[in-house]
Formats: C-alpha cells, structure tokens, sequence
C-alpha cells in the first residue's frame, strides 16, 4: 500500500462515457487509462459494466446486417472483455434487454447496471478511501450520499454533457473526460 496515495477504487458505467466519447469522436485506450489513474492514487479495483449485444437487439439496430456480422460484433465484444480483464479490470456484463415501446411501435434496448454498481461499491467500502464513479447518472445520487456517509471521498467522471445536476452537487470532485483527452485517448 503506498502511504502517499489514496487507495481508490473505480466503477465505470461503460454506456454512459459510451454516449459521450460517440458523440466527440475519440476513444478510451483503456491500458493508459488504467496507468493514469495508477500513478495518481493505489489503485484498489477498476470495475467495467457493459452490456451483451443480443440477436434480437442487434437486428433492430442493423436490420441490413446478417447473422454472420451478429457474430462478429458478438466475437469483438468478448474479445475485447477478455483484454479488460488480462489488463485487471473486473468485467460486469448482462444481455441488452429489448423493450417494445407502444407509443414508437418500435424496440427500445436498455442495459442498467445501477444496481450491480452499487452492490459492488457496498460491497468493496473496506478496500478503498477514495470512490470513483464513471457515470453522469442522476440515478446514482443515493450512491453517493450512502458513500459520502461512510466517509469515503466520492468522485465523479463524466462528460460535461452527462452529467446530472443534482449528482454534480453530491460529490466531492467532478473528472470531465474531456480533460483527460490528452492523457487517456487512443
């Protein structure tokens, strides 16, 4: 354990910087991800939540693709979990569920992982000092307040237009991914 340094543990809500890092073009290179945030405070556990594409929510969103592209978007997926964990994050996937909404006449594909989030920052509480949470979402307010009193330092990373209000005020510290571009970025 290093004195100097906080023992931290991050919980990234993948879809939420997903939206964000789409809609500006740039992505993660989760490897200098890792190290820099390794050399700013003892890096407990790094969690990485993240939905499992379905053939049904796949065809809905390419209905022009075949099952052999399916399978190839299906085989990058898990590849790309395996060099998560290879590189020691904790992988949390689900299947995208599809939810048929009457007022479009059309699918909706969610995949929350706000409770296996919290439970897993619940509990972890003894392994870290410091708490970082990789998503905007309003949704994980309680989180944070529960956090907050248990003493543990409660920060925030997300685009700066992802971001709920209310969990901006709730946290100790926001991390705007837009500025760890330069650090973190393929």
């Amino acid at each position: 354990m290093n004195q100097n340094k906080l023992r931290t543990s991050i919980f990234i809500d993948y879809r939420n910087f997903h939206y964000y890092l789409s809609k500006y073009h740039w992505e993660i290179d989760w490897e200098k991800f890792k190290s820099y945030f390794e050399e700013k405070y003892d890096l407990q556990e790094l969690y990485f939540y993240e939905g499992l594409i379905t053939k049904a929510a796949f065809f809905d969103t390419h209905p022009n693709c075949n099952l052999n592209d399916f399978n190839n978007q299906k085989r990058g997926k898990e590849a790309f979990f395996k060099y998560l964990k290879t590189k020691g994050y904790m992988v949390r996937t689900k299947p995208v569920q599809r939810l048929y909404d009457v007022k479009t006449n059309r699918y909706k594909h969610k995949c929350n992982f706000d409770v296996e989030l919290t439970i897993d920052a619940i509990d972890t509480l003894n392994k870290y000092d410091q708490c970082i949470l990789g998503s905007g979402d309003g949704d994980f307010i309680k989180l944070v307040k529960y956090l907050k009193g248990k003493h543990k330092i409660v920060l925030i990373m997300a685009g700066k237009d992802r971001l709920s209000d209310e969990l901006l005020k709730a946290a100790h510290q926001i991390i705007y991914l837009r500025n760890l571009k330069s650090k973190i970025a393929k």
